[in-house]
């Protein structure tokens, strides 16, 4: 068996190949290609390239001779020296050489070594079997349609869809519609319901009932505080009303020294005032109407001036208003 031989049962094997003193054979994964033309499917295999760095023997080769031809090893290698020497005799002389199932190796005029491999033997062992298989073109036939047409049934699909489409809305929302009006008329009725049916639950606490008194305000003027520079301003507030006989003392022409408390548009409201000091244990009385008309209310009348002064200083430094009225 010749060294070729070897070396193709090799790449089978092993991704690298070397010929002392000349080279190394390289192989590489390749995966599945088609050509886009002729729509060829090429297998995945392993590509073949040529190194003239890899010189340095590995053993490899000689070693698989060895083994094949049952020679020692030294045999194997004087039979890879004189290979390697016809492949240099070749490229001197011829400018290529050829191991058979590998590929070509040519020099050009520079002296540089290129290789060609030989692409009829696929060294990829799980792509054993594989053929490379030419498919036919797949003819796609285009349908022609009409413009017009196409349009106008696009356009009939559209508004059968829309039309559908509407009525589904309407179809749902009009209960809708219906029930919350329903719901807003019978609200009042349905939420007594629930709360009715919550107490009937044990675990749930019904709120403790609170009592709200009726208060009822009535707008009362009266007059609380006279200012002296200003004797007759009315001053309004709110009082409760005590339900009281209409009282007004008439007036005394002997007493001129009055202590007024207050000023009134109202008699009514002139006469609460009256009962209320005569509670409070003054002589209070009503003497009579200034000139806007207000109905005048005093704590006490005095007819000496000295003692009105003197119970008049007693109020004031009780924190009472009030001021001297003489008539």
């Amino acid at each position: 068996m010749n060294i070729e031989t070897y070396i193709s049962d090799l790449l089978y094997r092993h991704d690298c190949v070397i010929l002392p003193a000349l080279g190394g054979f390289i192989s590489n994964y390749k995966s599945a290609q088609i050509h886009p033309v002729s729509h060829t499917l090429r297998p995945p295999s392993k590509s073949i390239s040529f190194n003239v760095q890899l010189q340095n023997n590995d053993g490899l080769l000689a070693n698989y001779i060895s083994d094949c031809e049952g020679i020692s090893f030294a045999s194997a290698q004087v039979k890879i020296e004189q290979f390697v020497k016809g492949l240099q005799n070749d490229l001197e002389h011829k400018s290529r050489a050829k191991i058979a199932k590998v590929g070509i190796l040519s020099r050009d005029m520079n002296g540089l070594i290129s290789f060609e491999p030989d692409n009829t033997v696929n060294y990829l062992l799980d792509a054993f079997g594989l053929d490379v298989i030419q498919s036919p073109a797949i003819l796609r036939k285009s349908k022609v349609v009409s413009l017009p047409k196409q349009v106008a049934k696009s356009a009939k699909s559209i508004n059968t869809k829309k039309t559908s489409f509407n009525w589904k809305v309407a179809a749902v929302l009009l209960p809708l519609i219906g029930l919350s009006t329903y719901v807003s008329f019978q609200q009042e009725s349905v939420s007594d319901a629930y709360a009715n049916y919550a107490y009937l639950n044990p675990f749930k606490l019904k709120p403790a009932a609170v009592y709200t008194p009726r208060t009822v305000e009535i707008k009362e003027t009266l007059i609380l505080n006279a200012i002296e520079a200003s004797p007759e301003m009315e001053i309004e507030t709110l009082v409760d009303v005590i339900s009281t006989p209409e009282v007004i003392a008439p007036i005394v022409n002997n007493i001129q020294f009055h202590l007024v408390a207050g000023c009134f548009s109202s008699e009514v409201n002139a006469a609460n005032l009256v009962s209320k000091l005569r509670t409070q244990g003054y002589e209070s009385s009503v003497i009579g109407q200034n000139s806007k008309g207000l109905f005048r209310v005093a704590f006490q009348s005095y007819s000496s001036k000295k003692i009105a002064l003197l119970k008049l200083q007693n109020l004031k430094s009780a924190g009472t208003s009030t001021w001297l009225l003489k008539q």
